[in-house]
C-alpha cells in the first residue's frame, strides 16, 4: 500500500483520531454507567466512577473496558490491512494509529494510564512497582506491536520506517497539545462545561458531534487512494 499525504488525508485522519479518543471515554463511561448506576464526572479524556461506587469489586472493569476497546479496533485495522480491498487496507492503516498504539505503550511504561491502573488495582500488595510497570509493558507490546509491524510491512513508501515513526508519535503530539491541553483548558474555565447526556460537558458533546460529521463528508480522503479510478464507497470497507 502506497500512502500519499496531503492536508485533506491529514485533516481526516485527525477528525478520526477526535473520534476514537472520544468513543474509547464513552466506553468508559457506559461501562461504569453500568457498574454504578449513575454518571461520573468527566473532561476530554480523564473520567471518574460516580460518587460511592470507587469502592466496588468491580470498579477495575470500566476503566479496562477503554483500552480493550481501542486494542480491538487496532486488531481490526491489522486484519484489515491483509484485505485485497485498497480501501479497506487504507482505512484500517488508519484505524491502527488513530487509536495512539504507542500513547497507550508509553503511557504505561512511564507507569501511568488505564492498564496500569488496574494492574495496580490486582498486584499492588504482591508486586513492586517496576515488577508491574514491567508486566503491563510486555502485554501492551503483545497487543500493539502486531498491528505496528503489519502496517510497516503493508507500507510501499520508501522510508517507510520513519513513516511509521511519524504516525505513532505526531497523533499523539496533536491529543497532547489540542485535546488534551487545549481544550480541557477551555472546559475548566466553565465554558458550555454543564454535564447534559452521559454526563458529559456540552462542549464535548459538540466538538464530537461536529469532528464526526466532518469526517463522514471528508471519510474518502483516508481510502482514496493515489492511481485509483474510483473512489470507493462505504459499503466496500466494511
Amino acid at each position: 500500500m502506497y500512502l500519499k499525504l496531503s492536508f485533506s488525508y491529514i485533516l481526516t485522519f485527525l477528525l478520526l483520531l477526535i473520534v476514537m479518543l472520544e468513543l474509547h471515554e464513552i466506553v468508559h463511561i457506559l461501562a461504569g454507567r453500568w457498574l454504578c448506576g449513575c454518571w461520573g464526572t468527566r473532561d476530554f479524556n480523564v473520567w471518574s466512577l460516580c460518587s460511592g461506587c470507587e469502592g466496588s469489586a468491580w470498579s477495575w472493569w470500566p476503566t479496562l473496558a477503554g483500552p480493550l476497546f481501542s486494542f480491538a479496533l487496532m486488531w481490526v485495522g491489522m486484519f484489515w490491512l491483509s484485505s485485497a480491498n485498497p480501501a479497506r487496507k487504507a482505512f484500517g492503516f488508519a484505524l491502527i494509529f488513530s487509536n495512539i498504539p504507542f500513547g497507550r505503550i508509553s503511557t504505561v511504561m512511564m507507569g501511568g494510564g488505564d492498564e496500569m491502573v488496574v494492574t495496580r488495582h490486582f498486584l499492588k500488595d504482591h508486586w513492586s512497582r517496576l515488577s508491574m510497570i514491567l508486566l503491563c509493558s510486555a502485554i501492551l507490546l503483545a497487543l500493539g506491536l502486531p498491528p505496528i509491524i503489519k502496517a510497516y510491512r503493508t507500507l510501499t513508501n520508501k522510508r517507510r520506517g520513519l513513516w511509521i515513526a511519524g504516525f505513532l508519535t505526531l497523533p499523539l503530539l496533536f491529543l497532547l497539545l489540542y485535546v488534551l491541553t487545549f481544550l480541557n483548558s477551555i472546559l475548566n474555565k466553565g465554558f458550555l462545561s454543564t454535564p447534559w447526556i452521559m454526563g458529559t460537558p456540552l462542549l464535548i458533546t459538540l466538538h464530537t458531534a461536529l469532528a464526526f460529521i466532518l469526517l463522514l463528508l471528508l471519510r474518502k480522503r483516508l481510502y482514496f487512494l493515489p492511481g485509483s479510478r474510483s473512489t470507493p464507497s462505504m459499503q466496500e470497507i466494511v
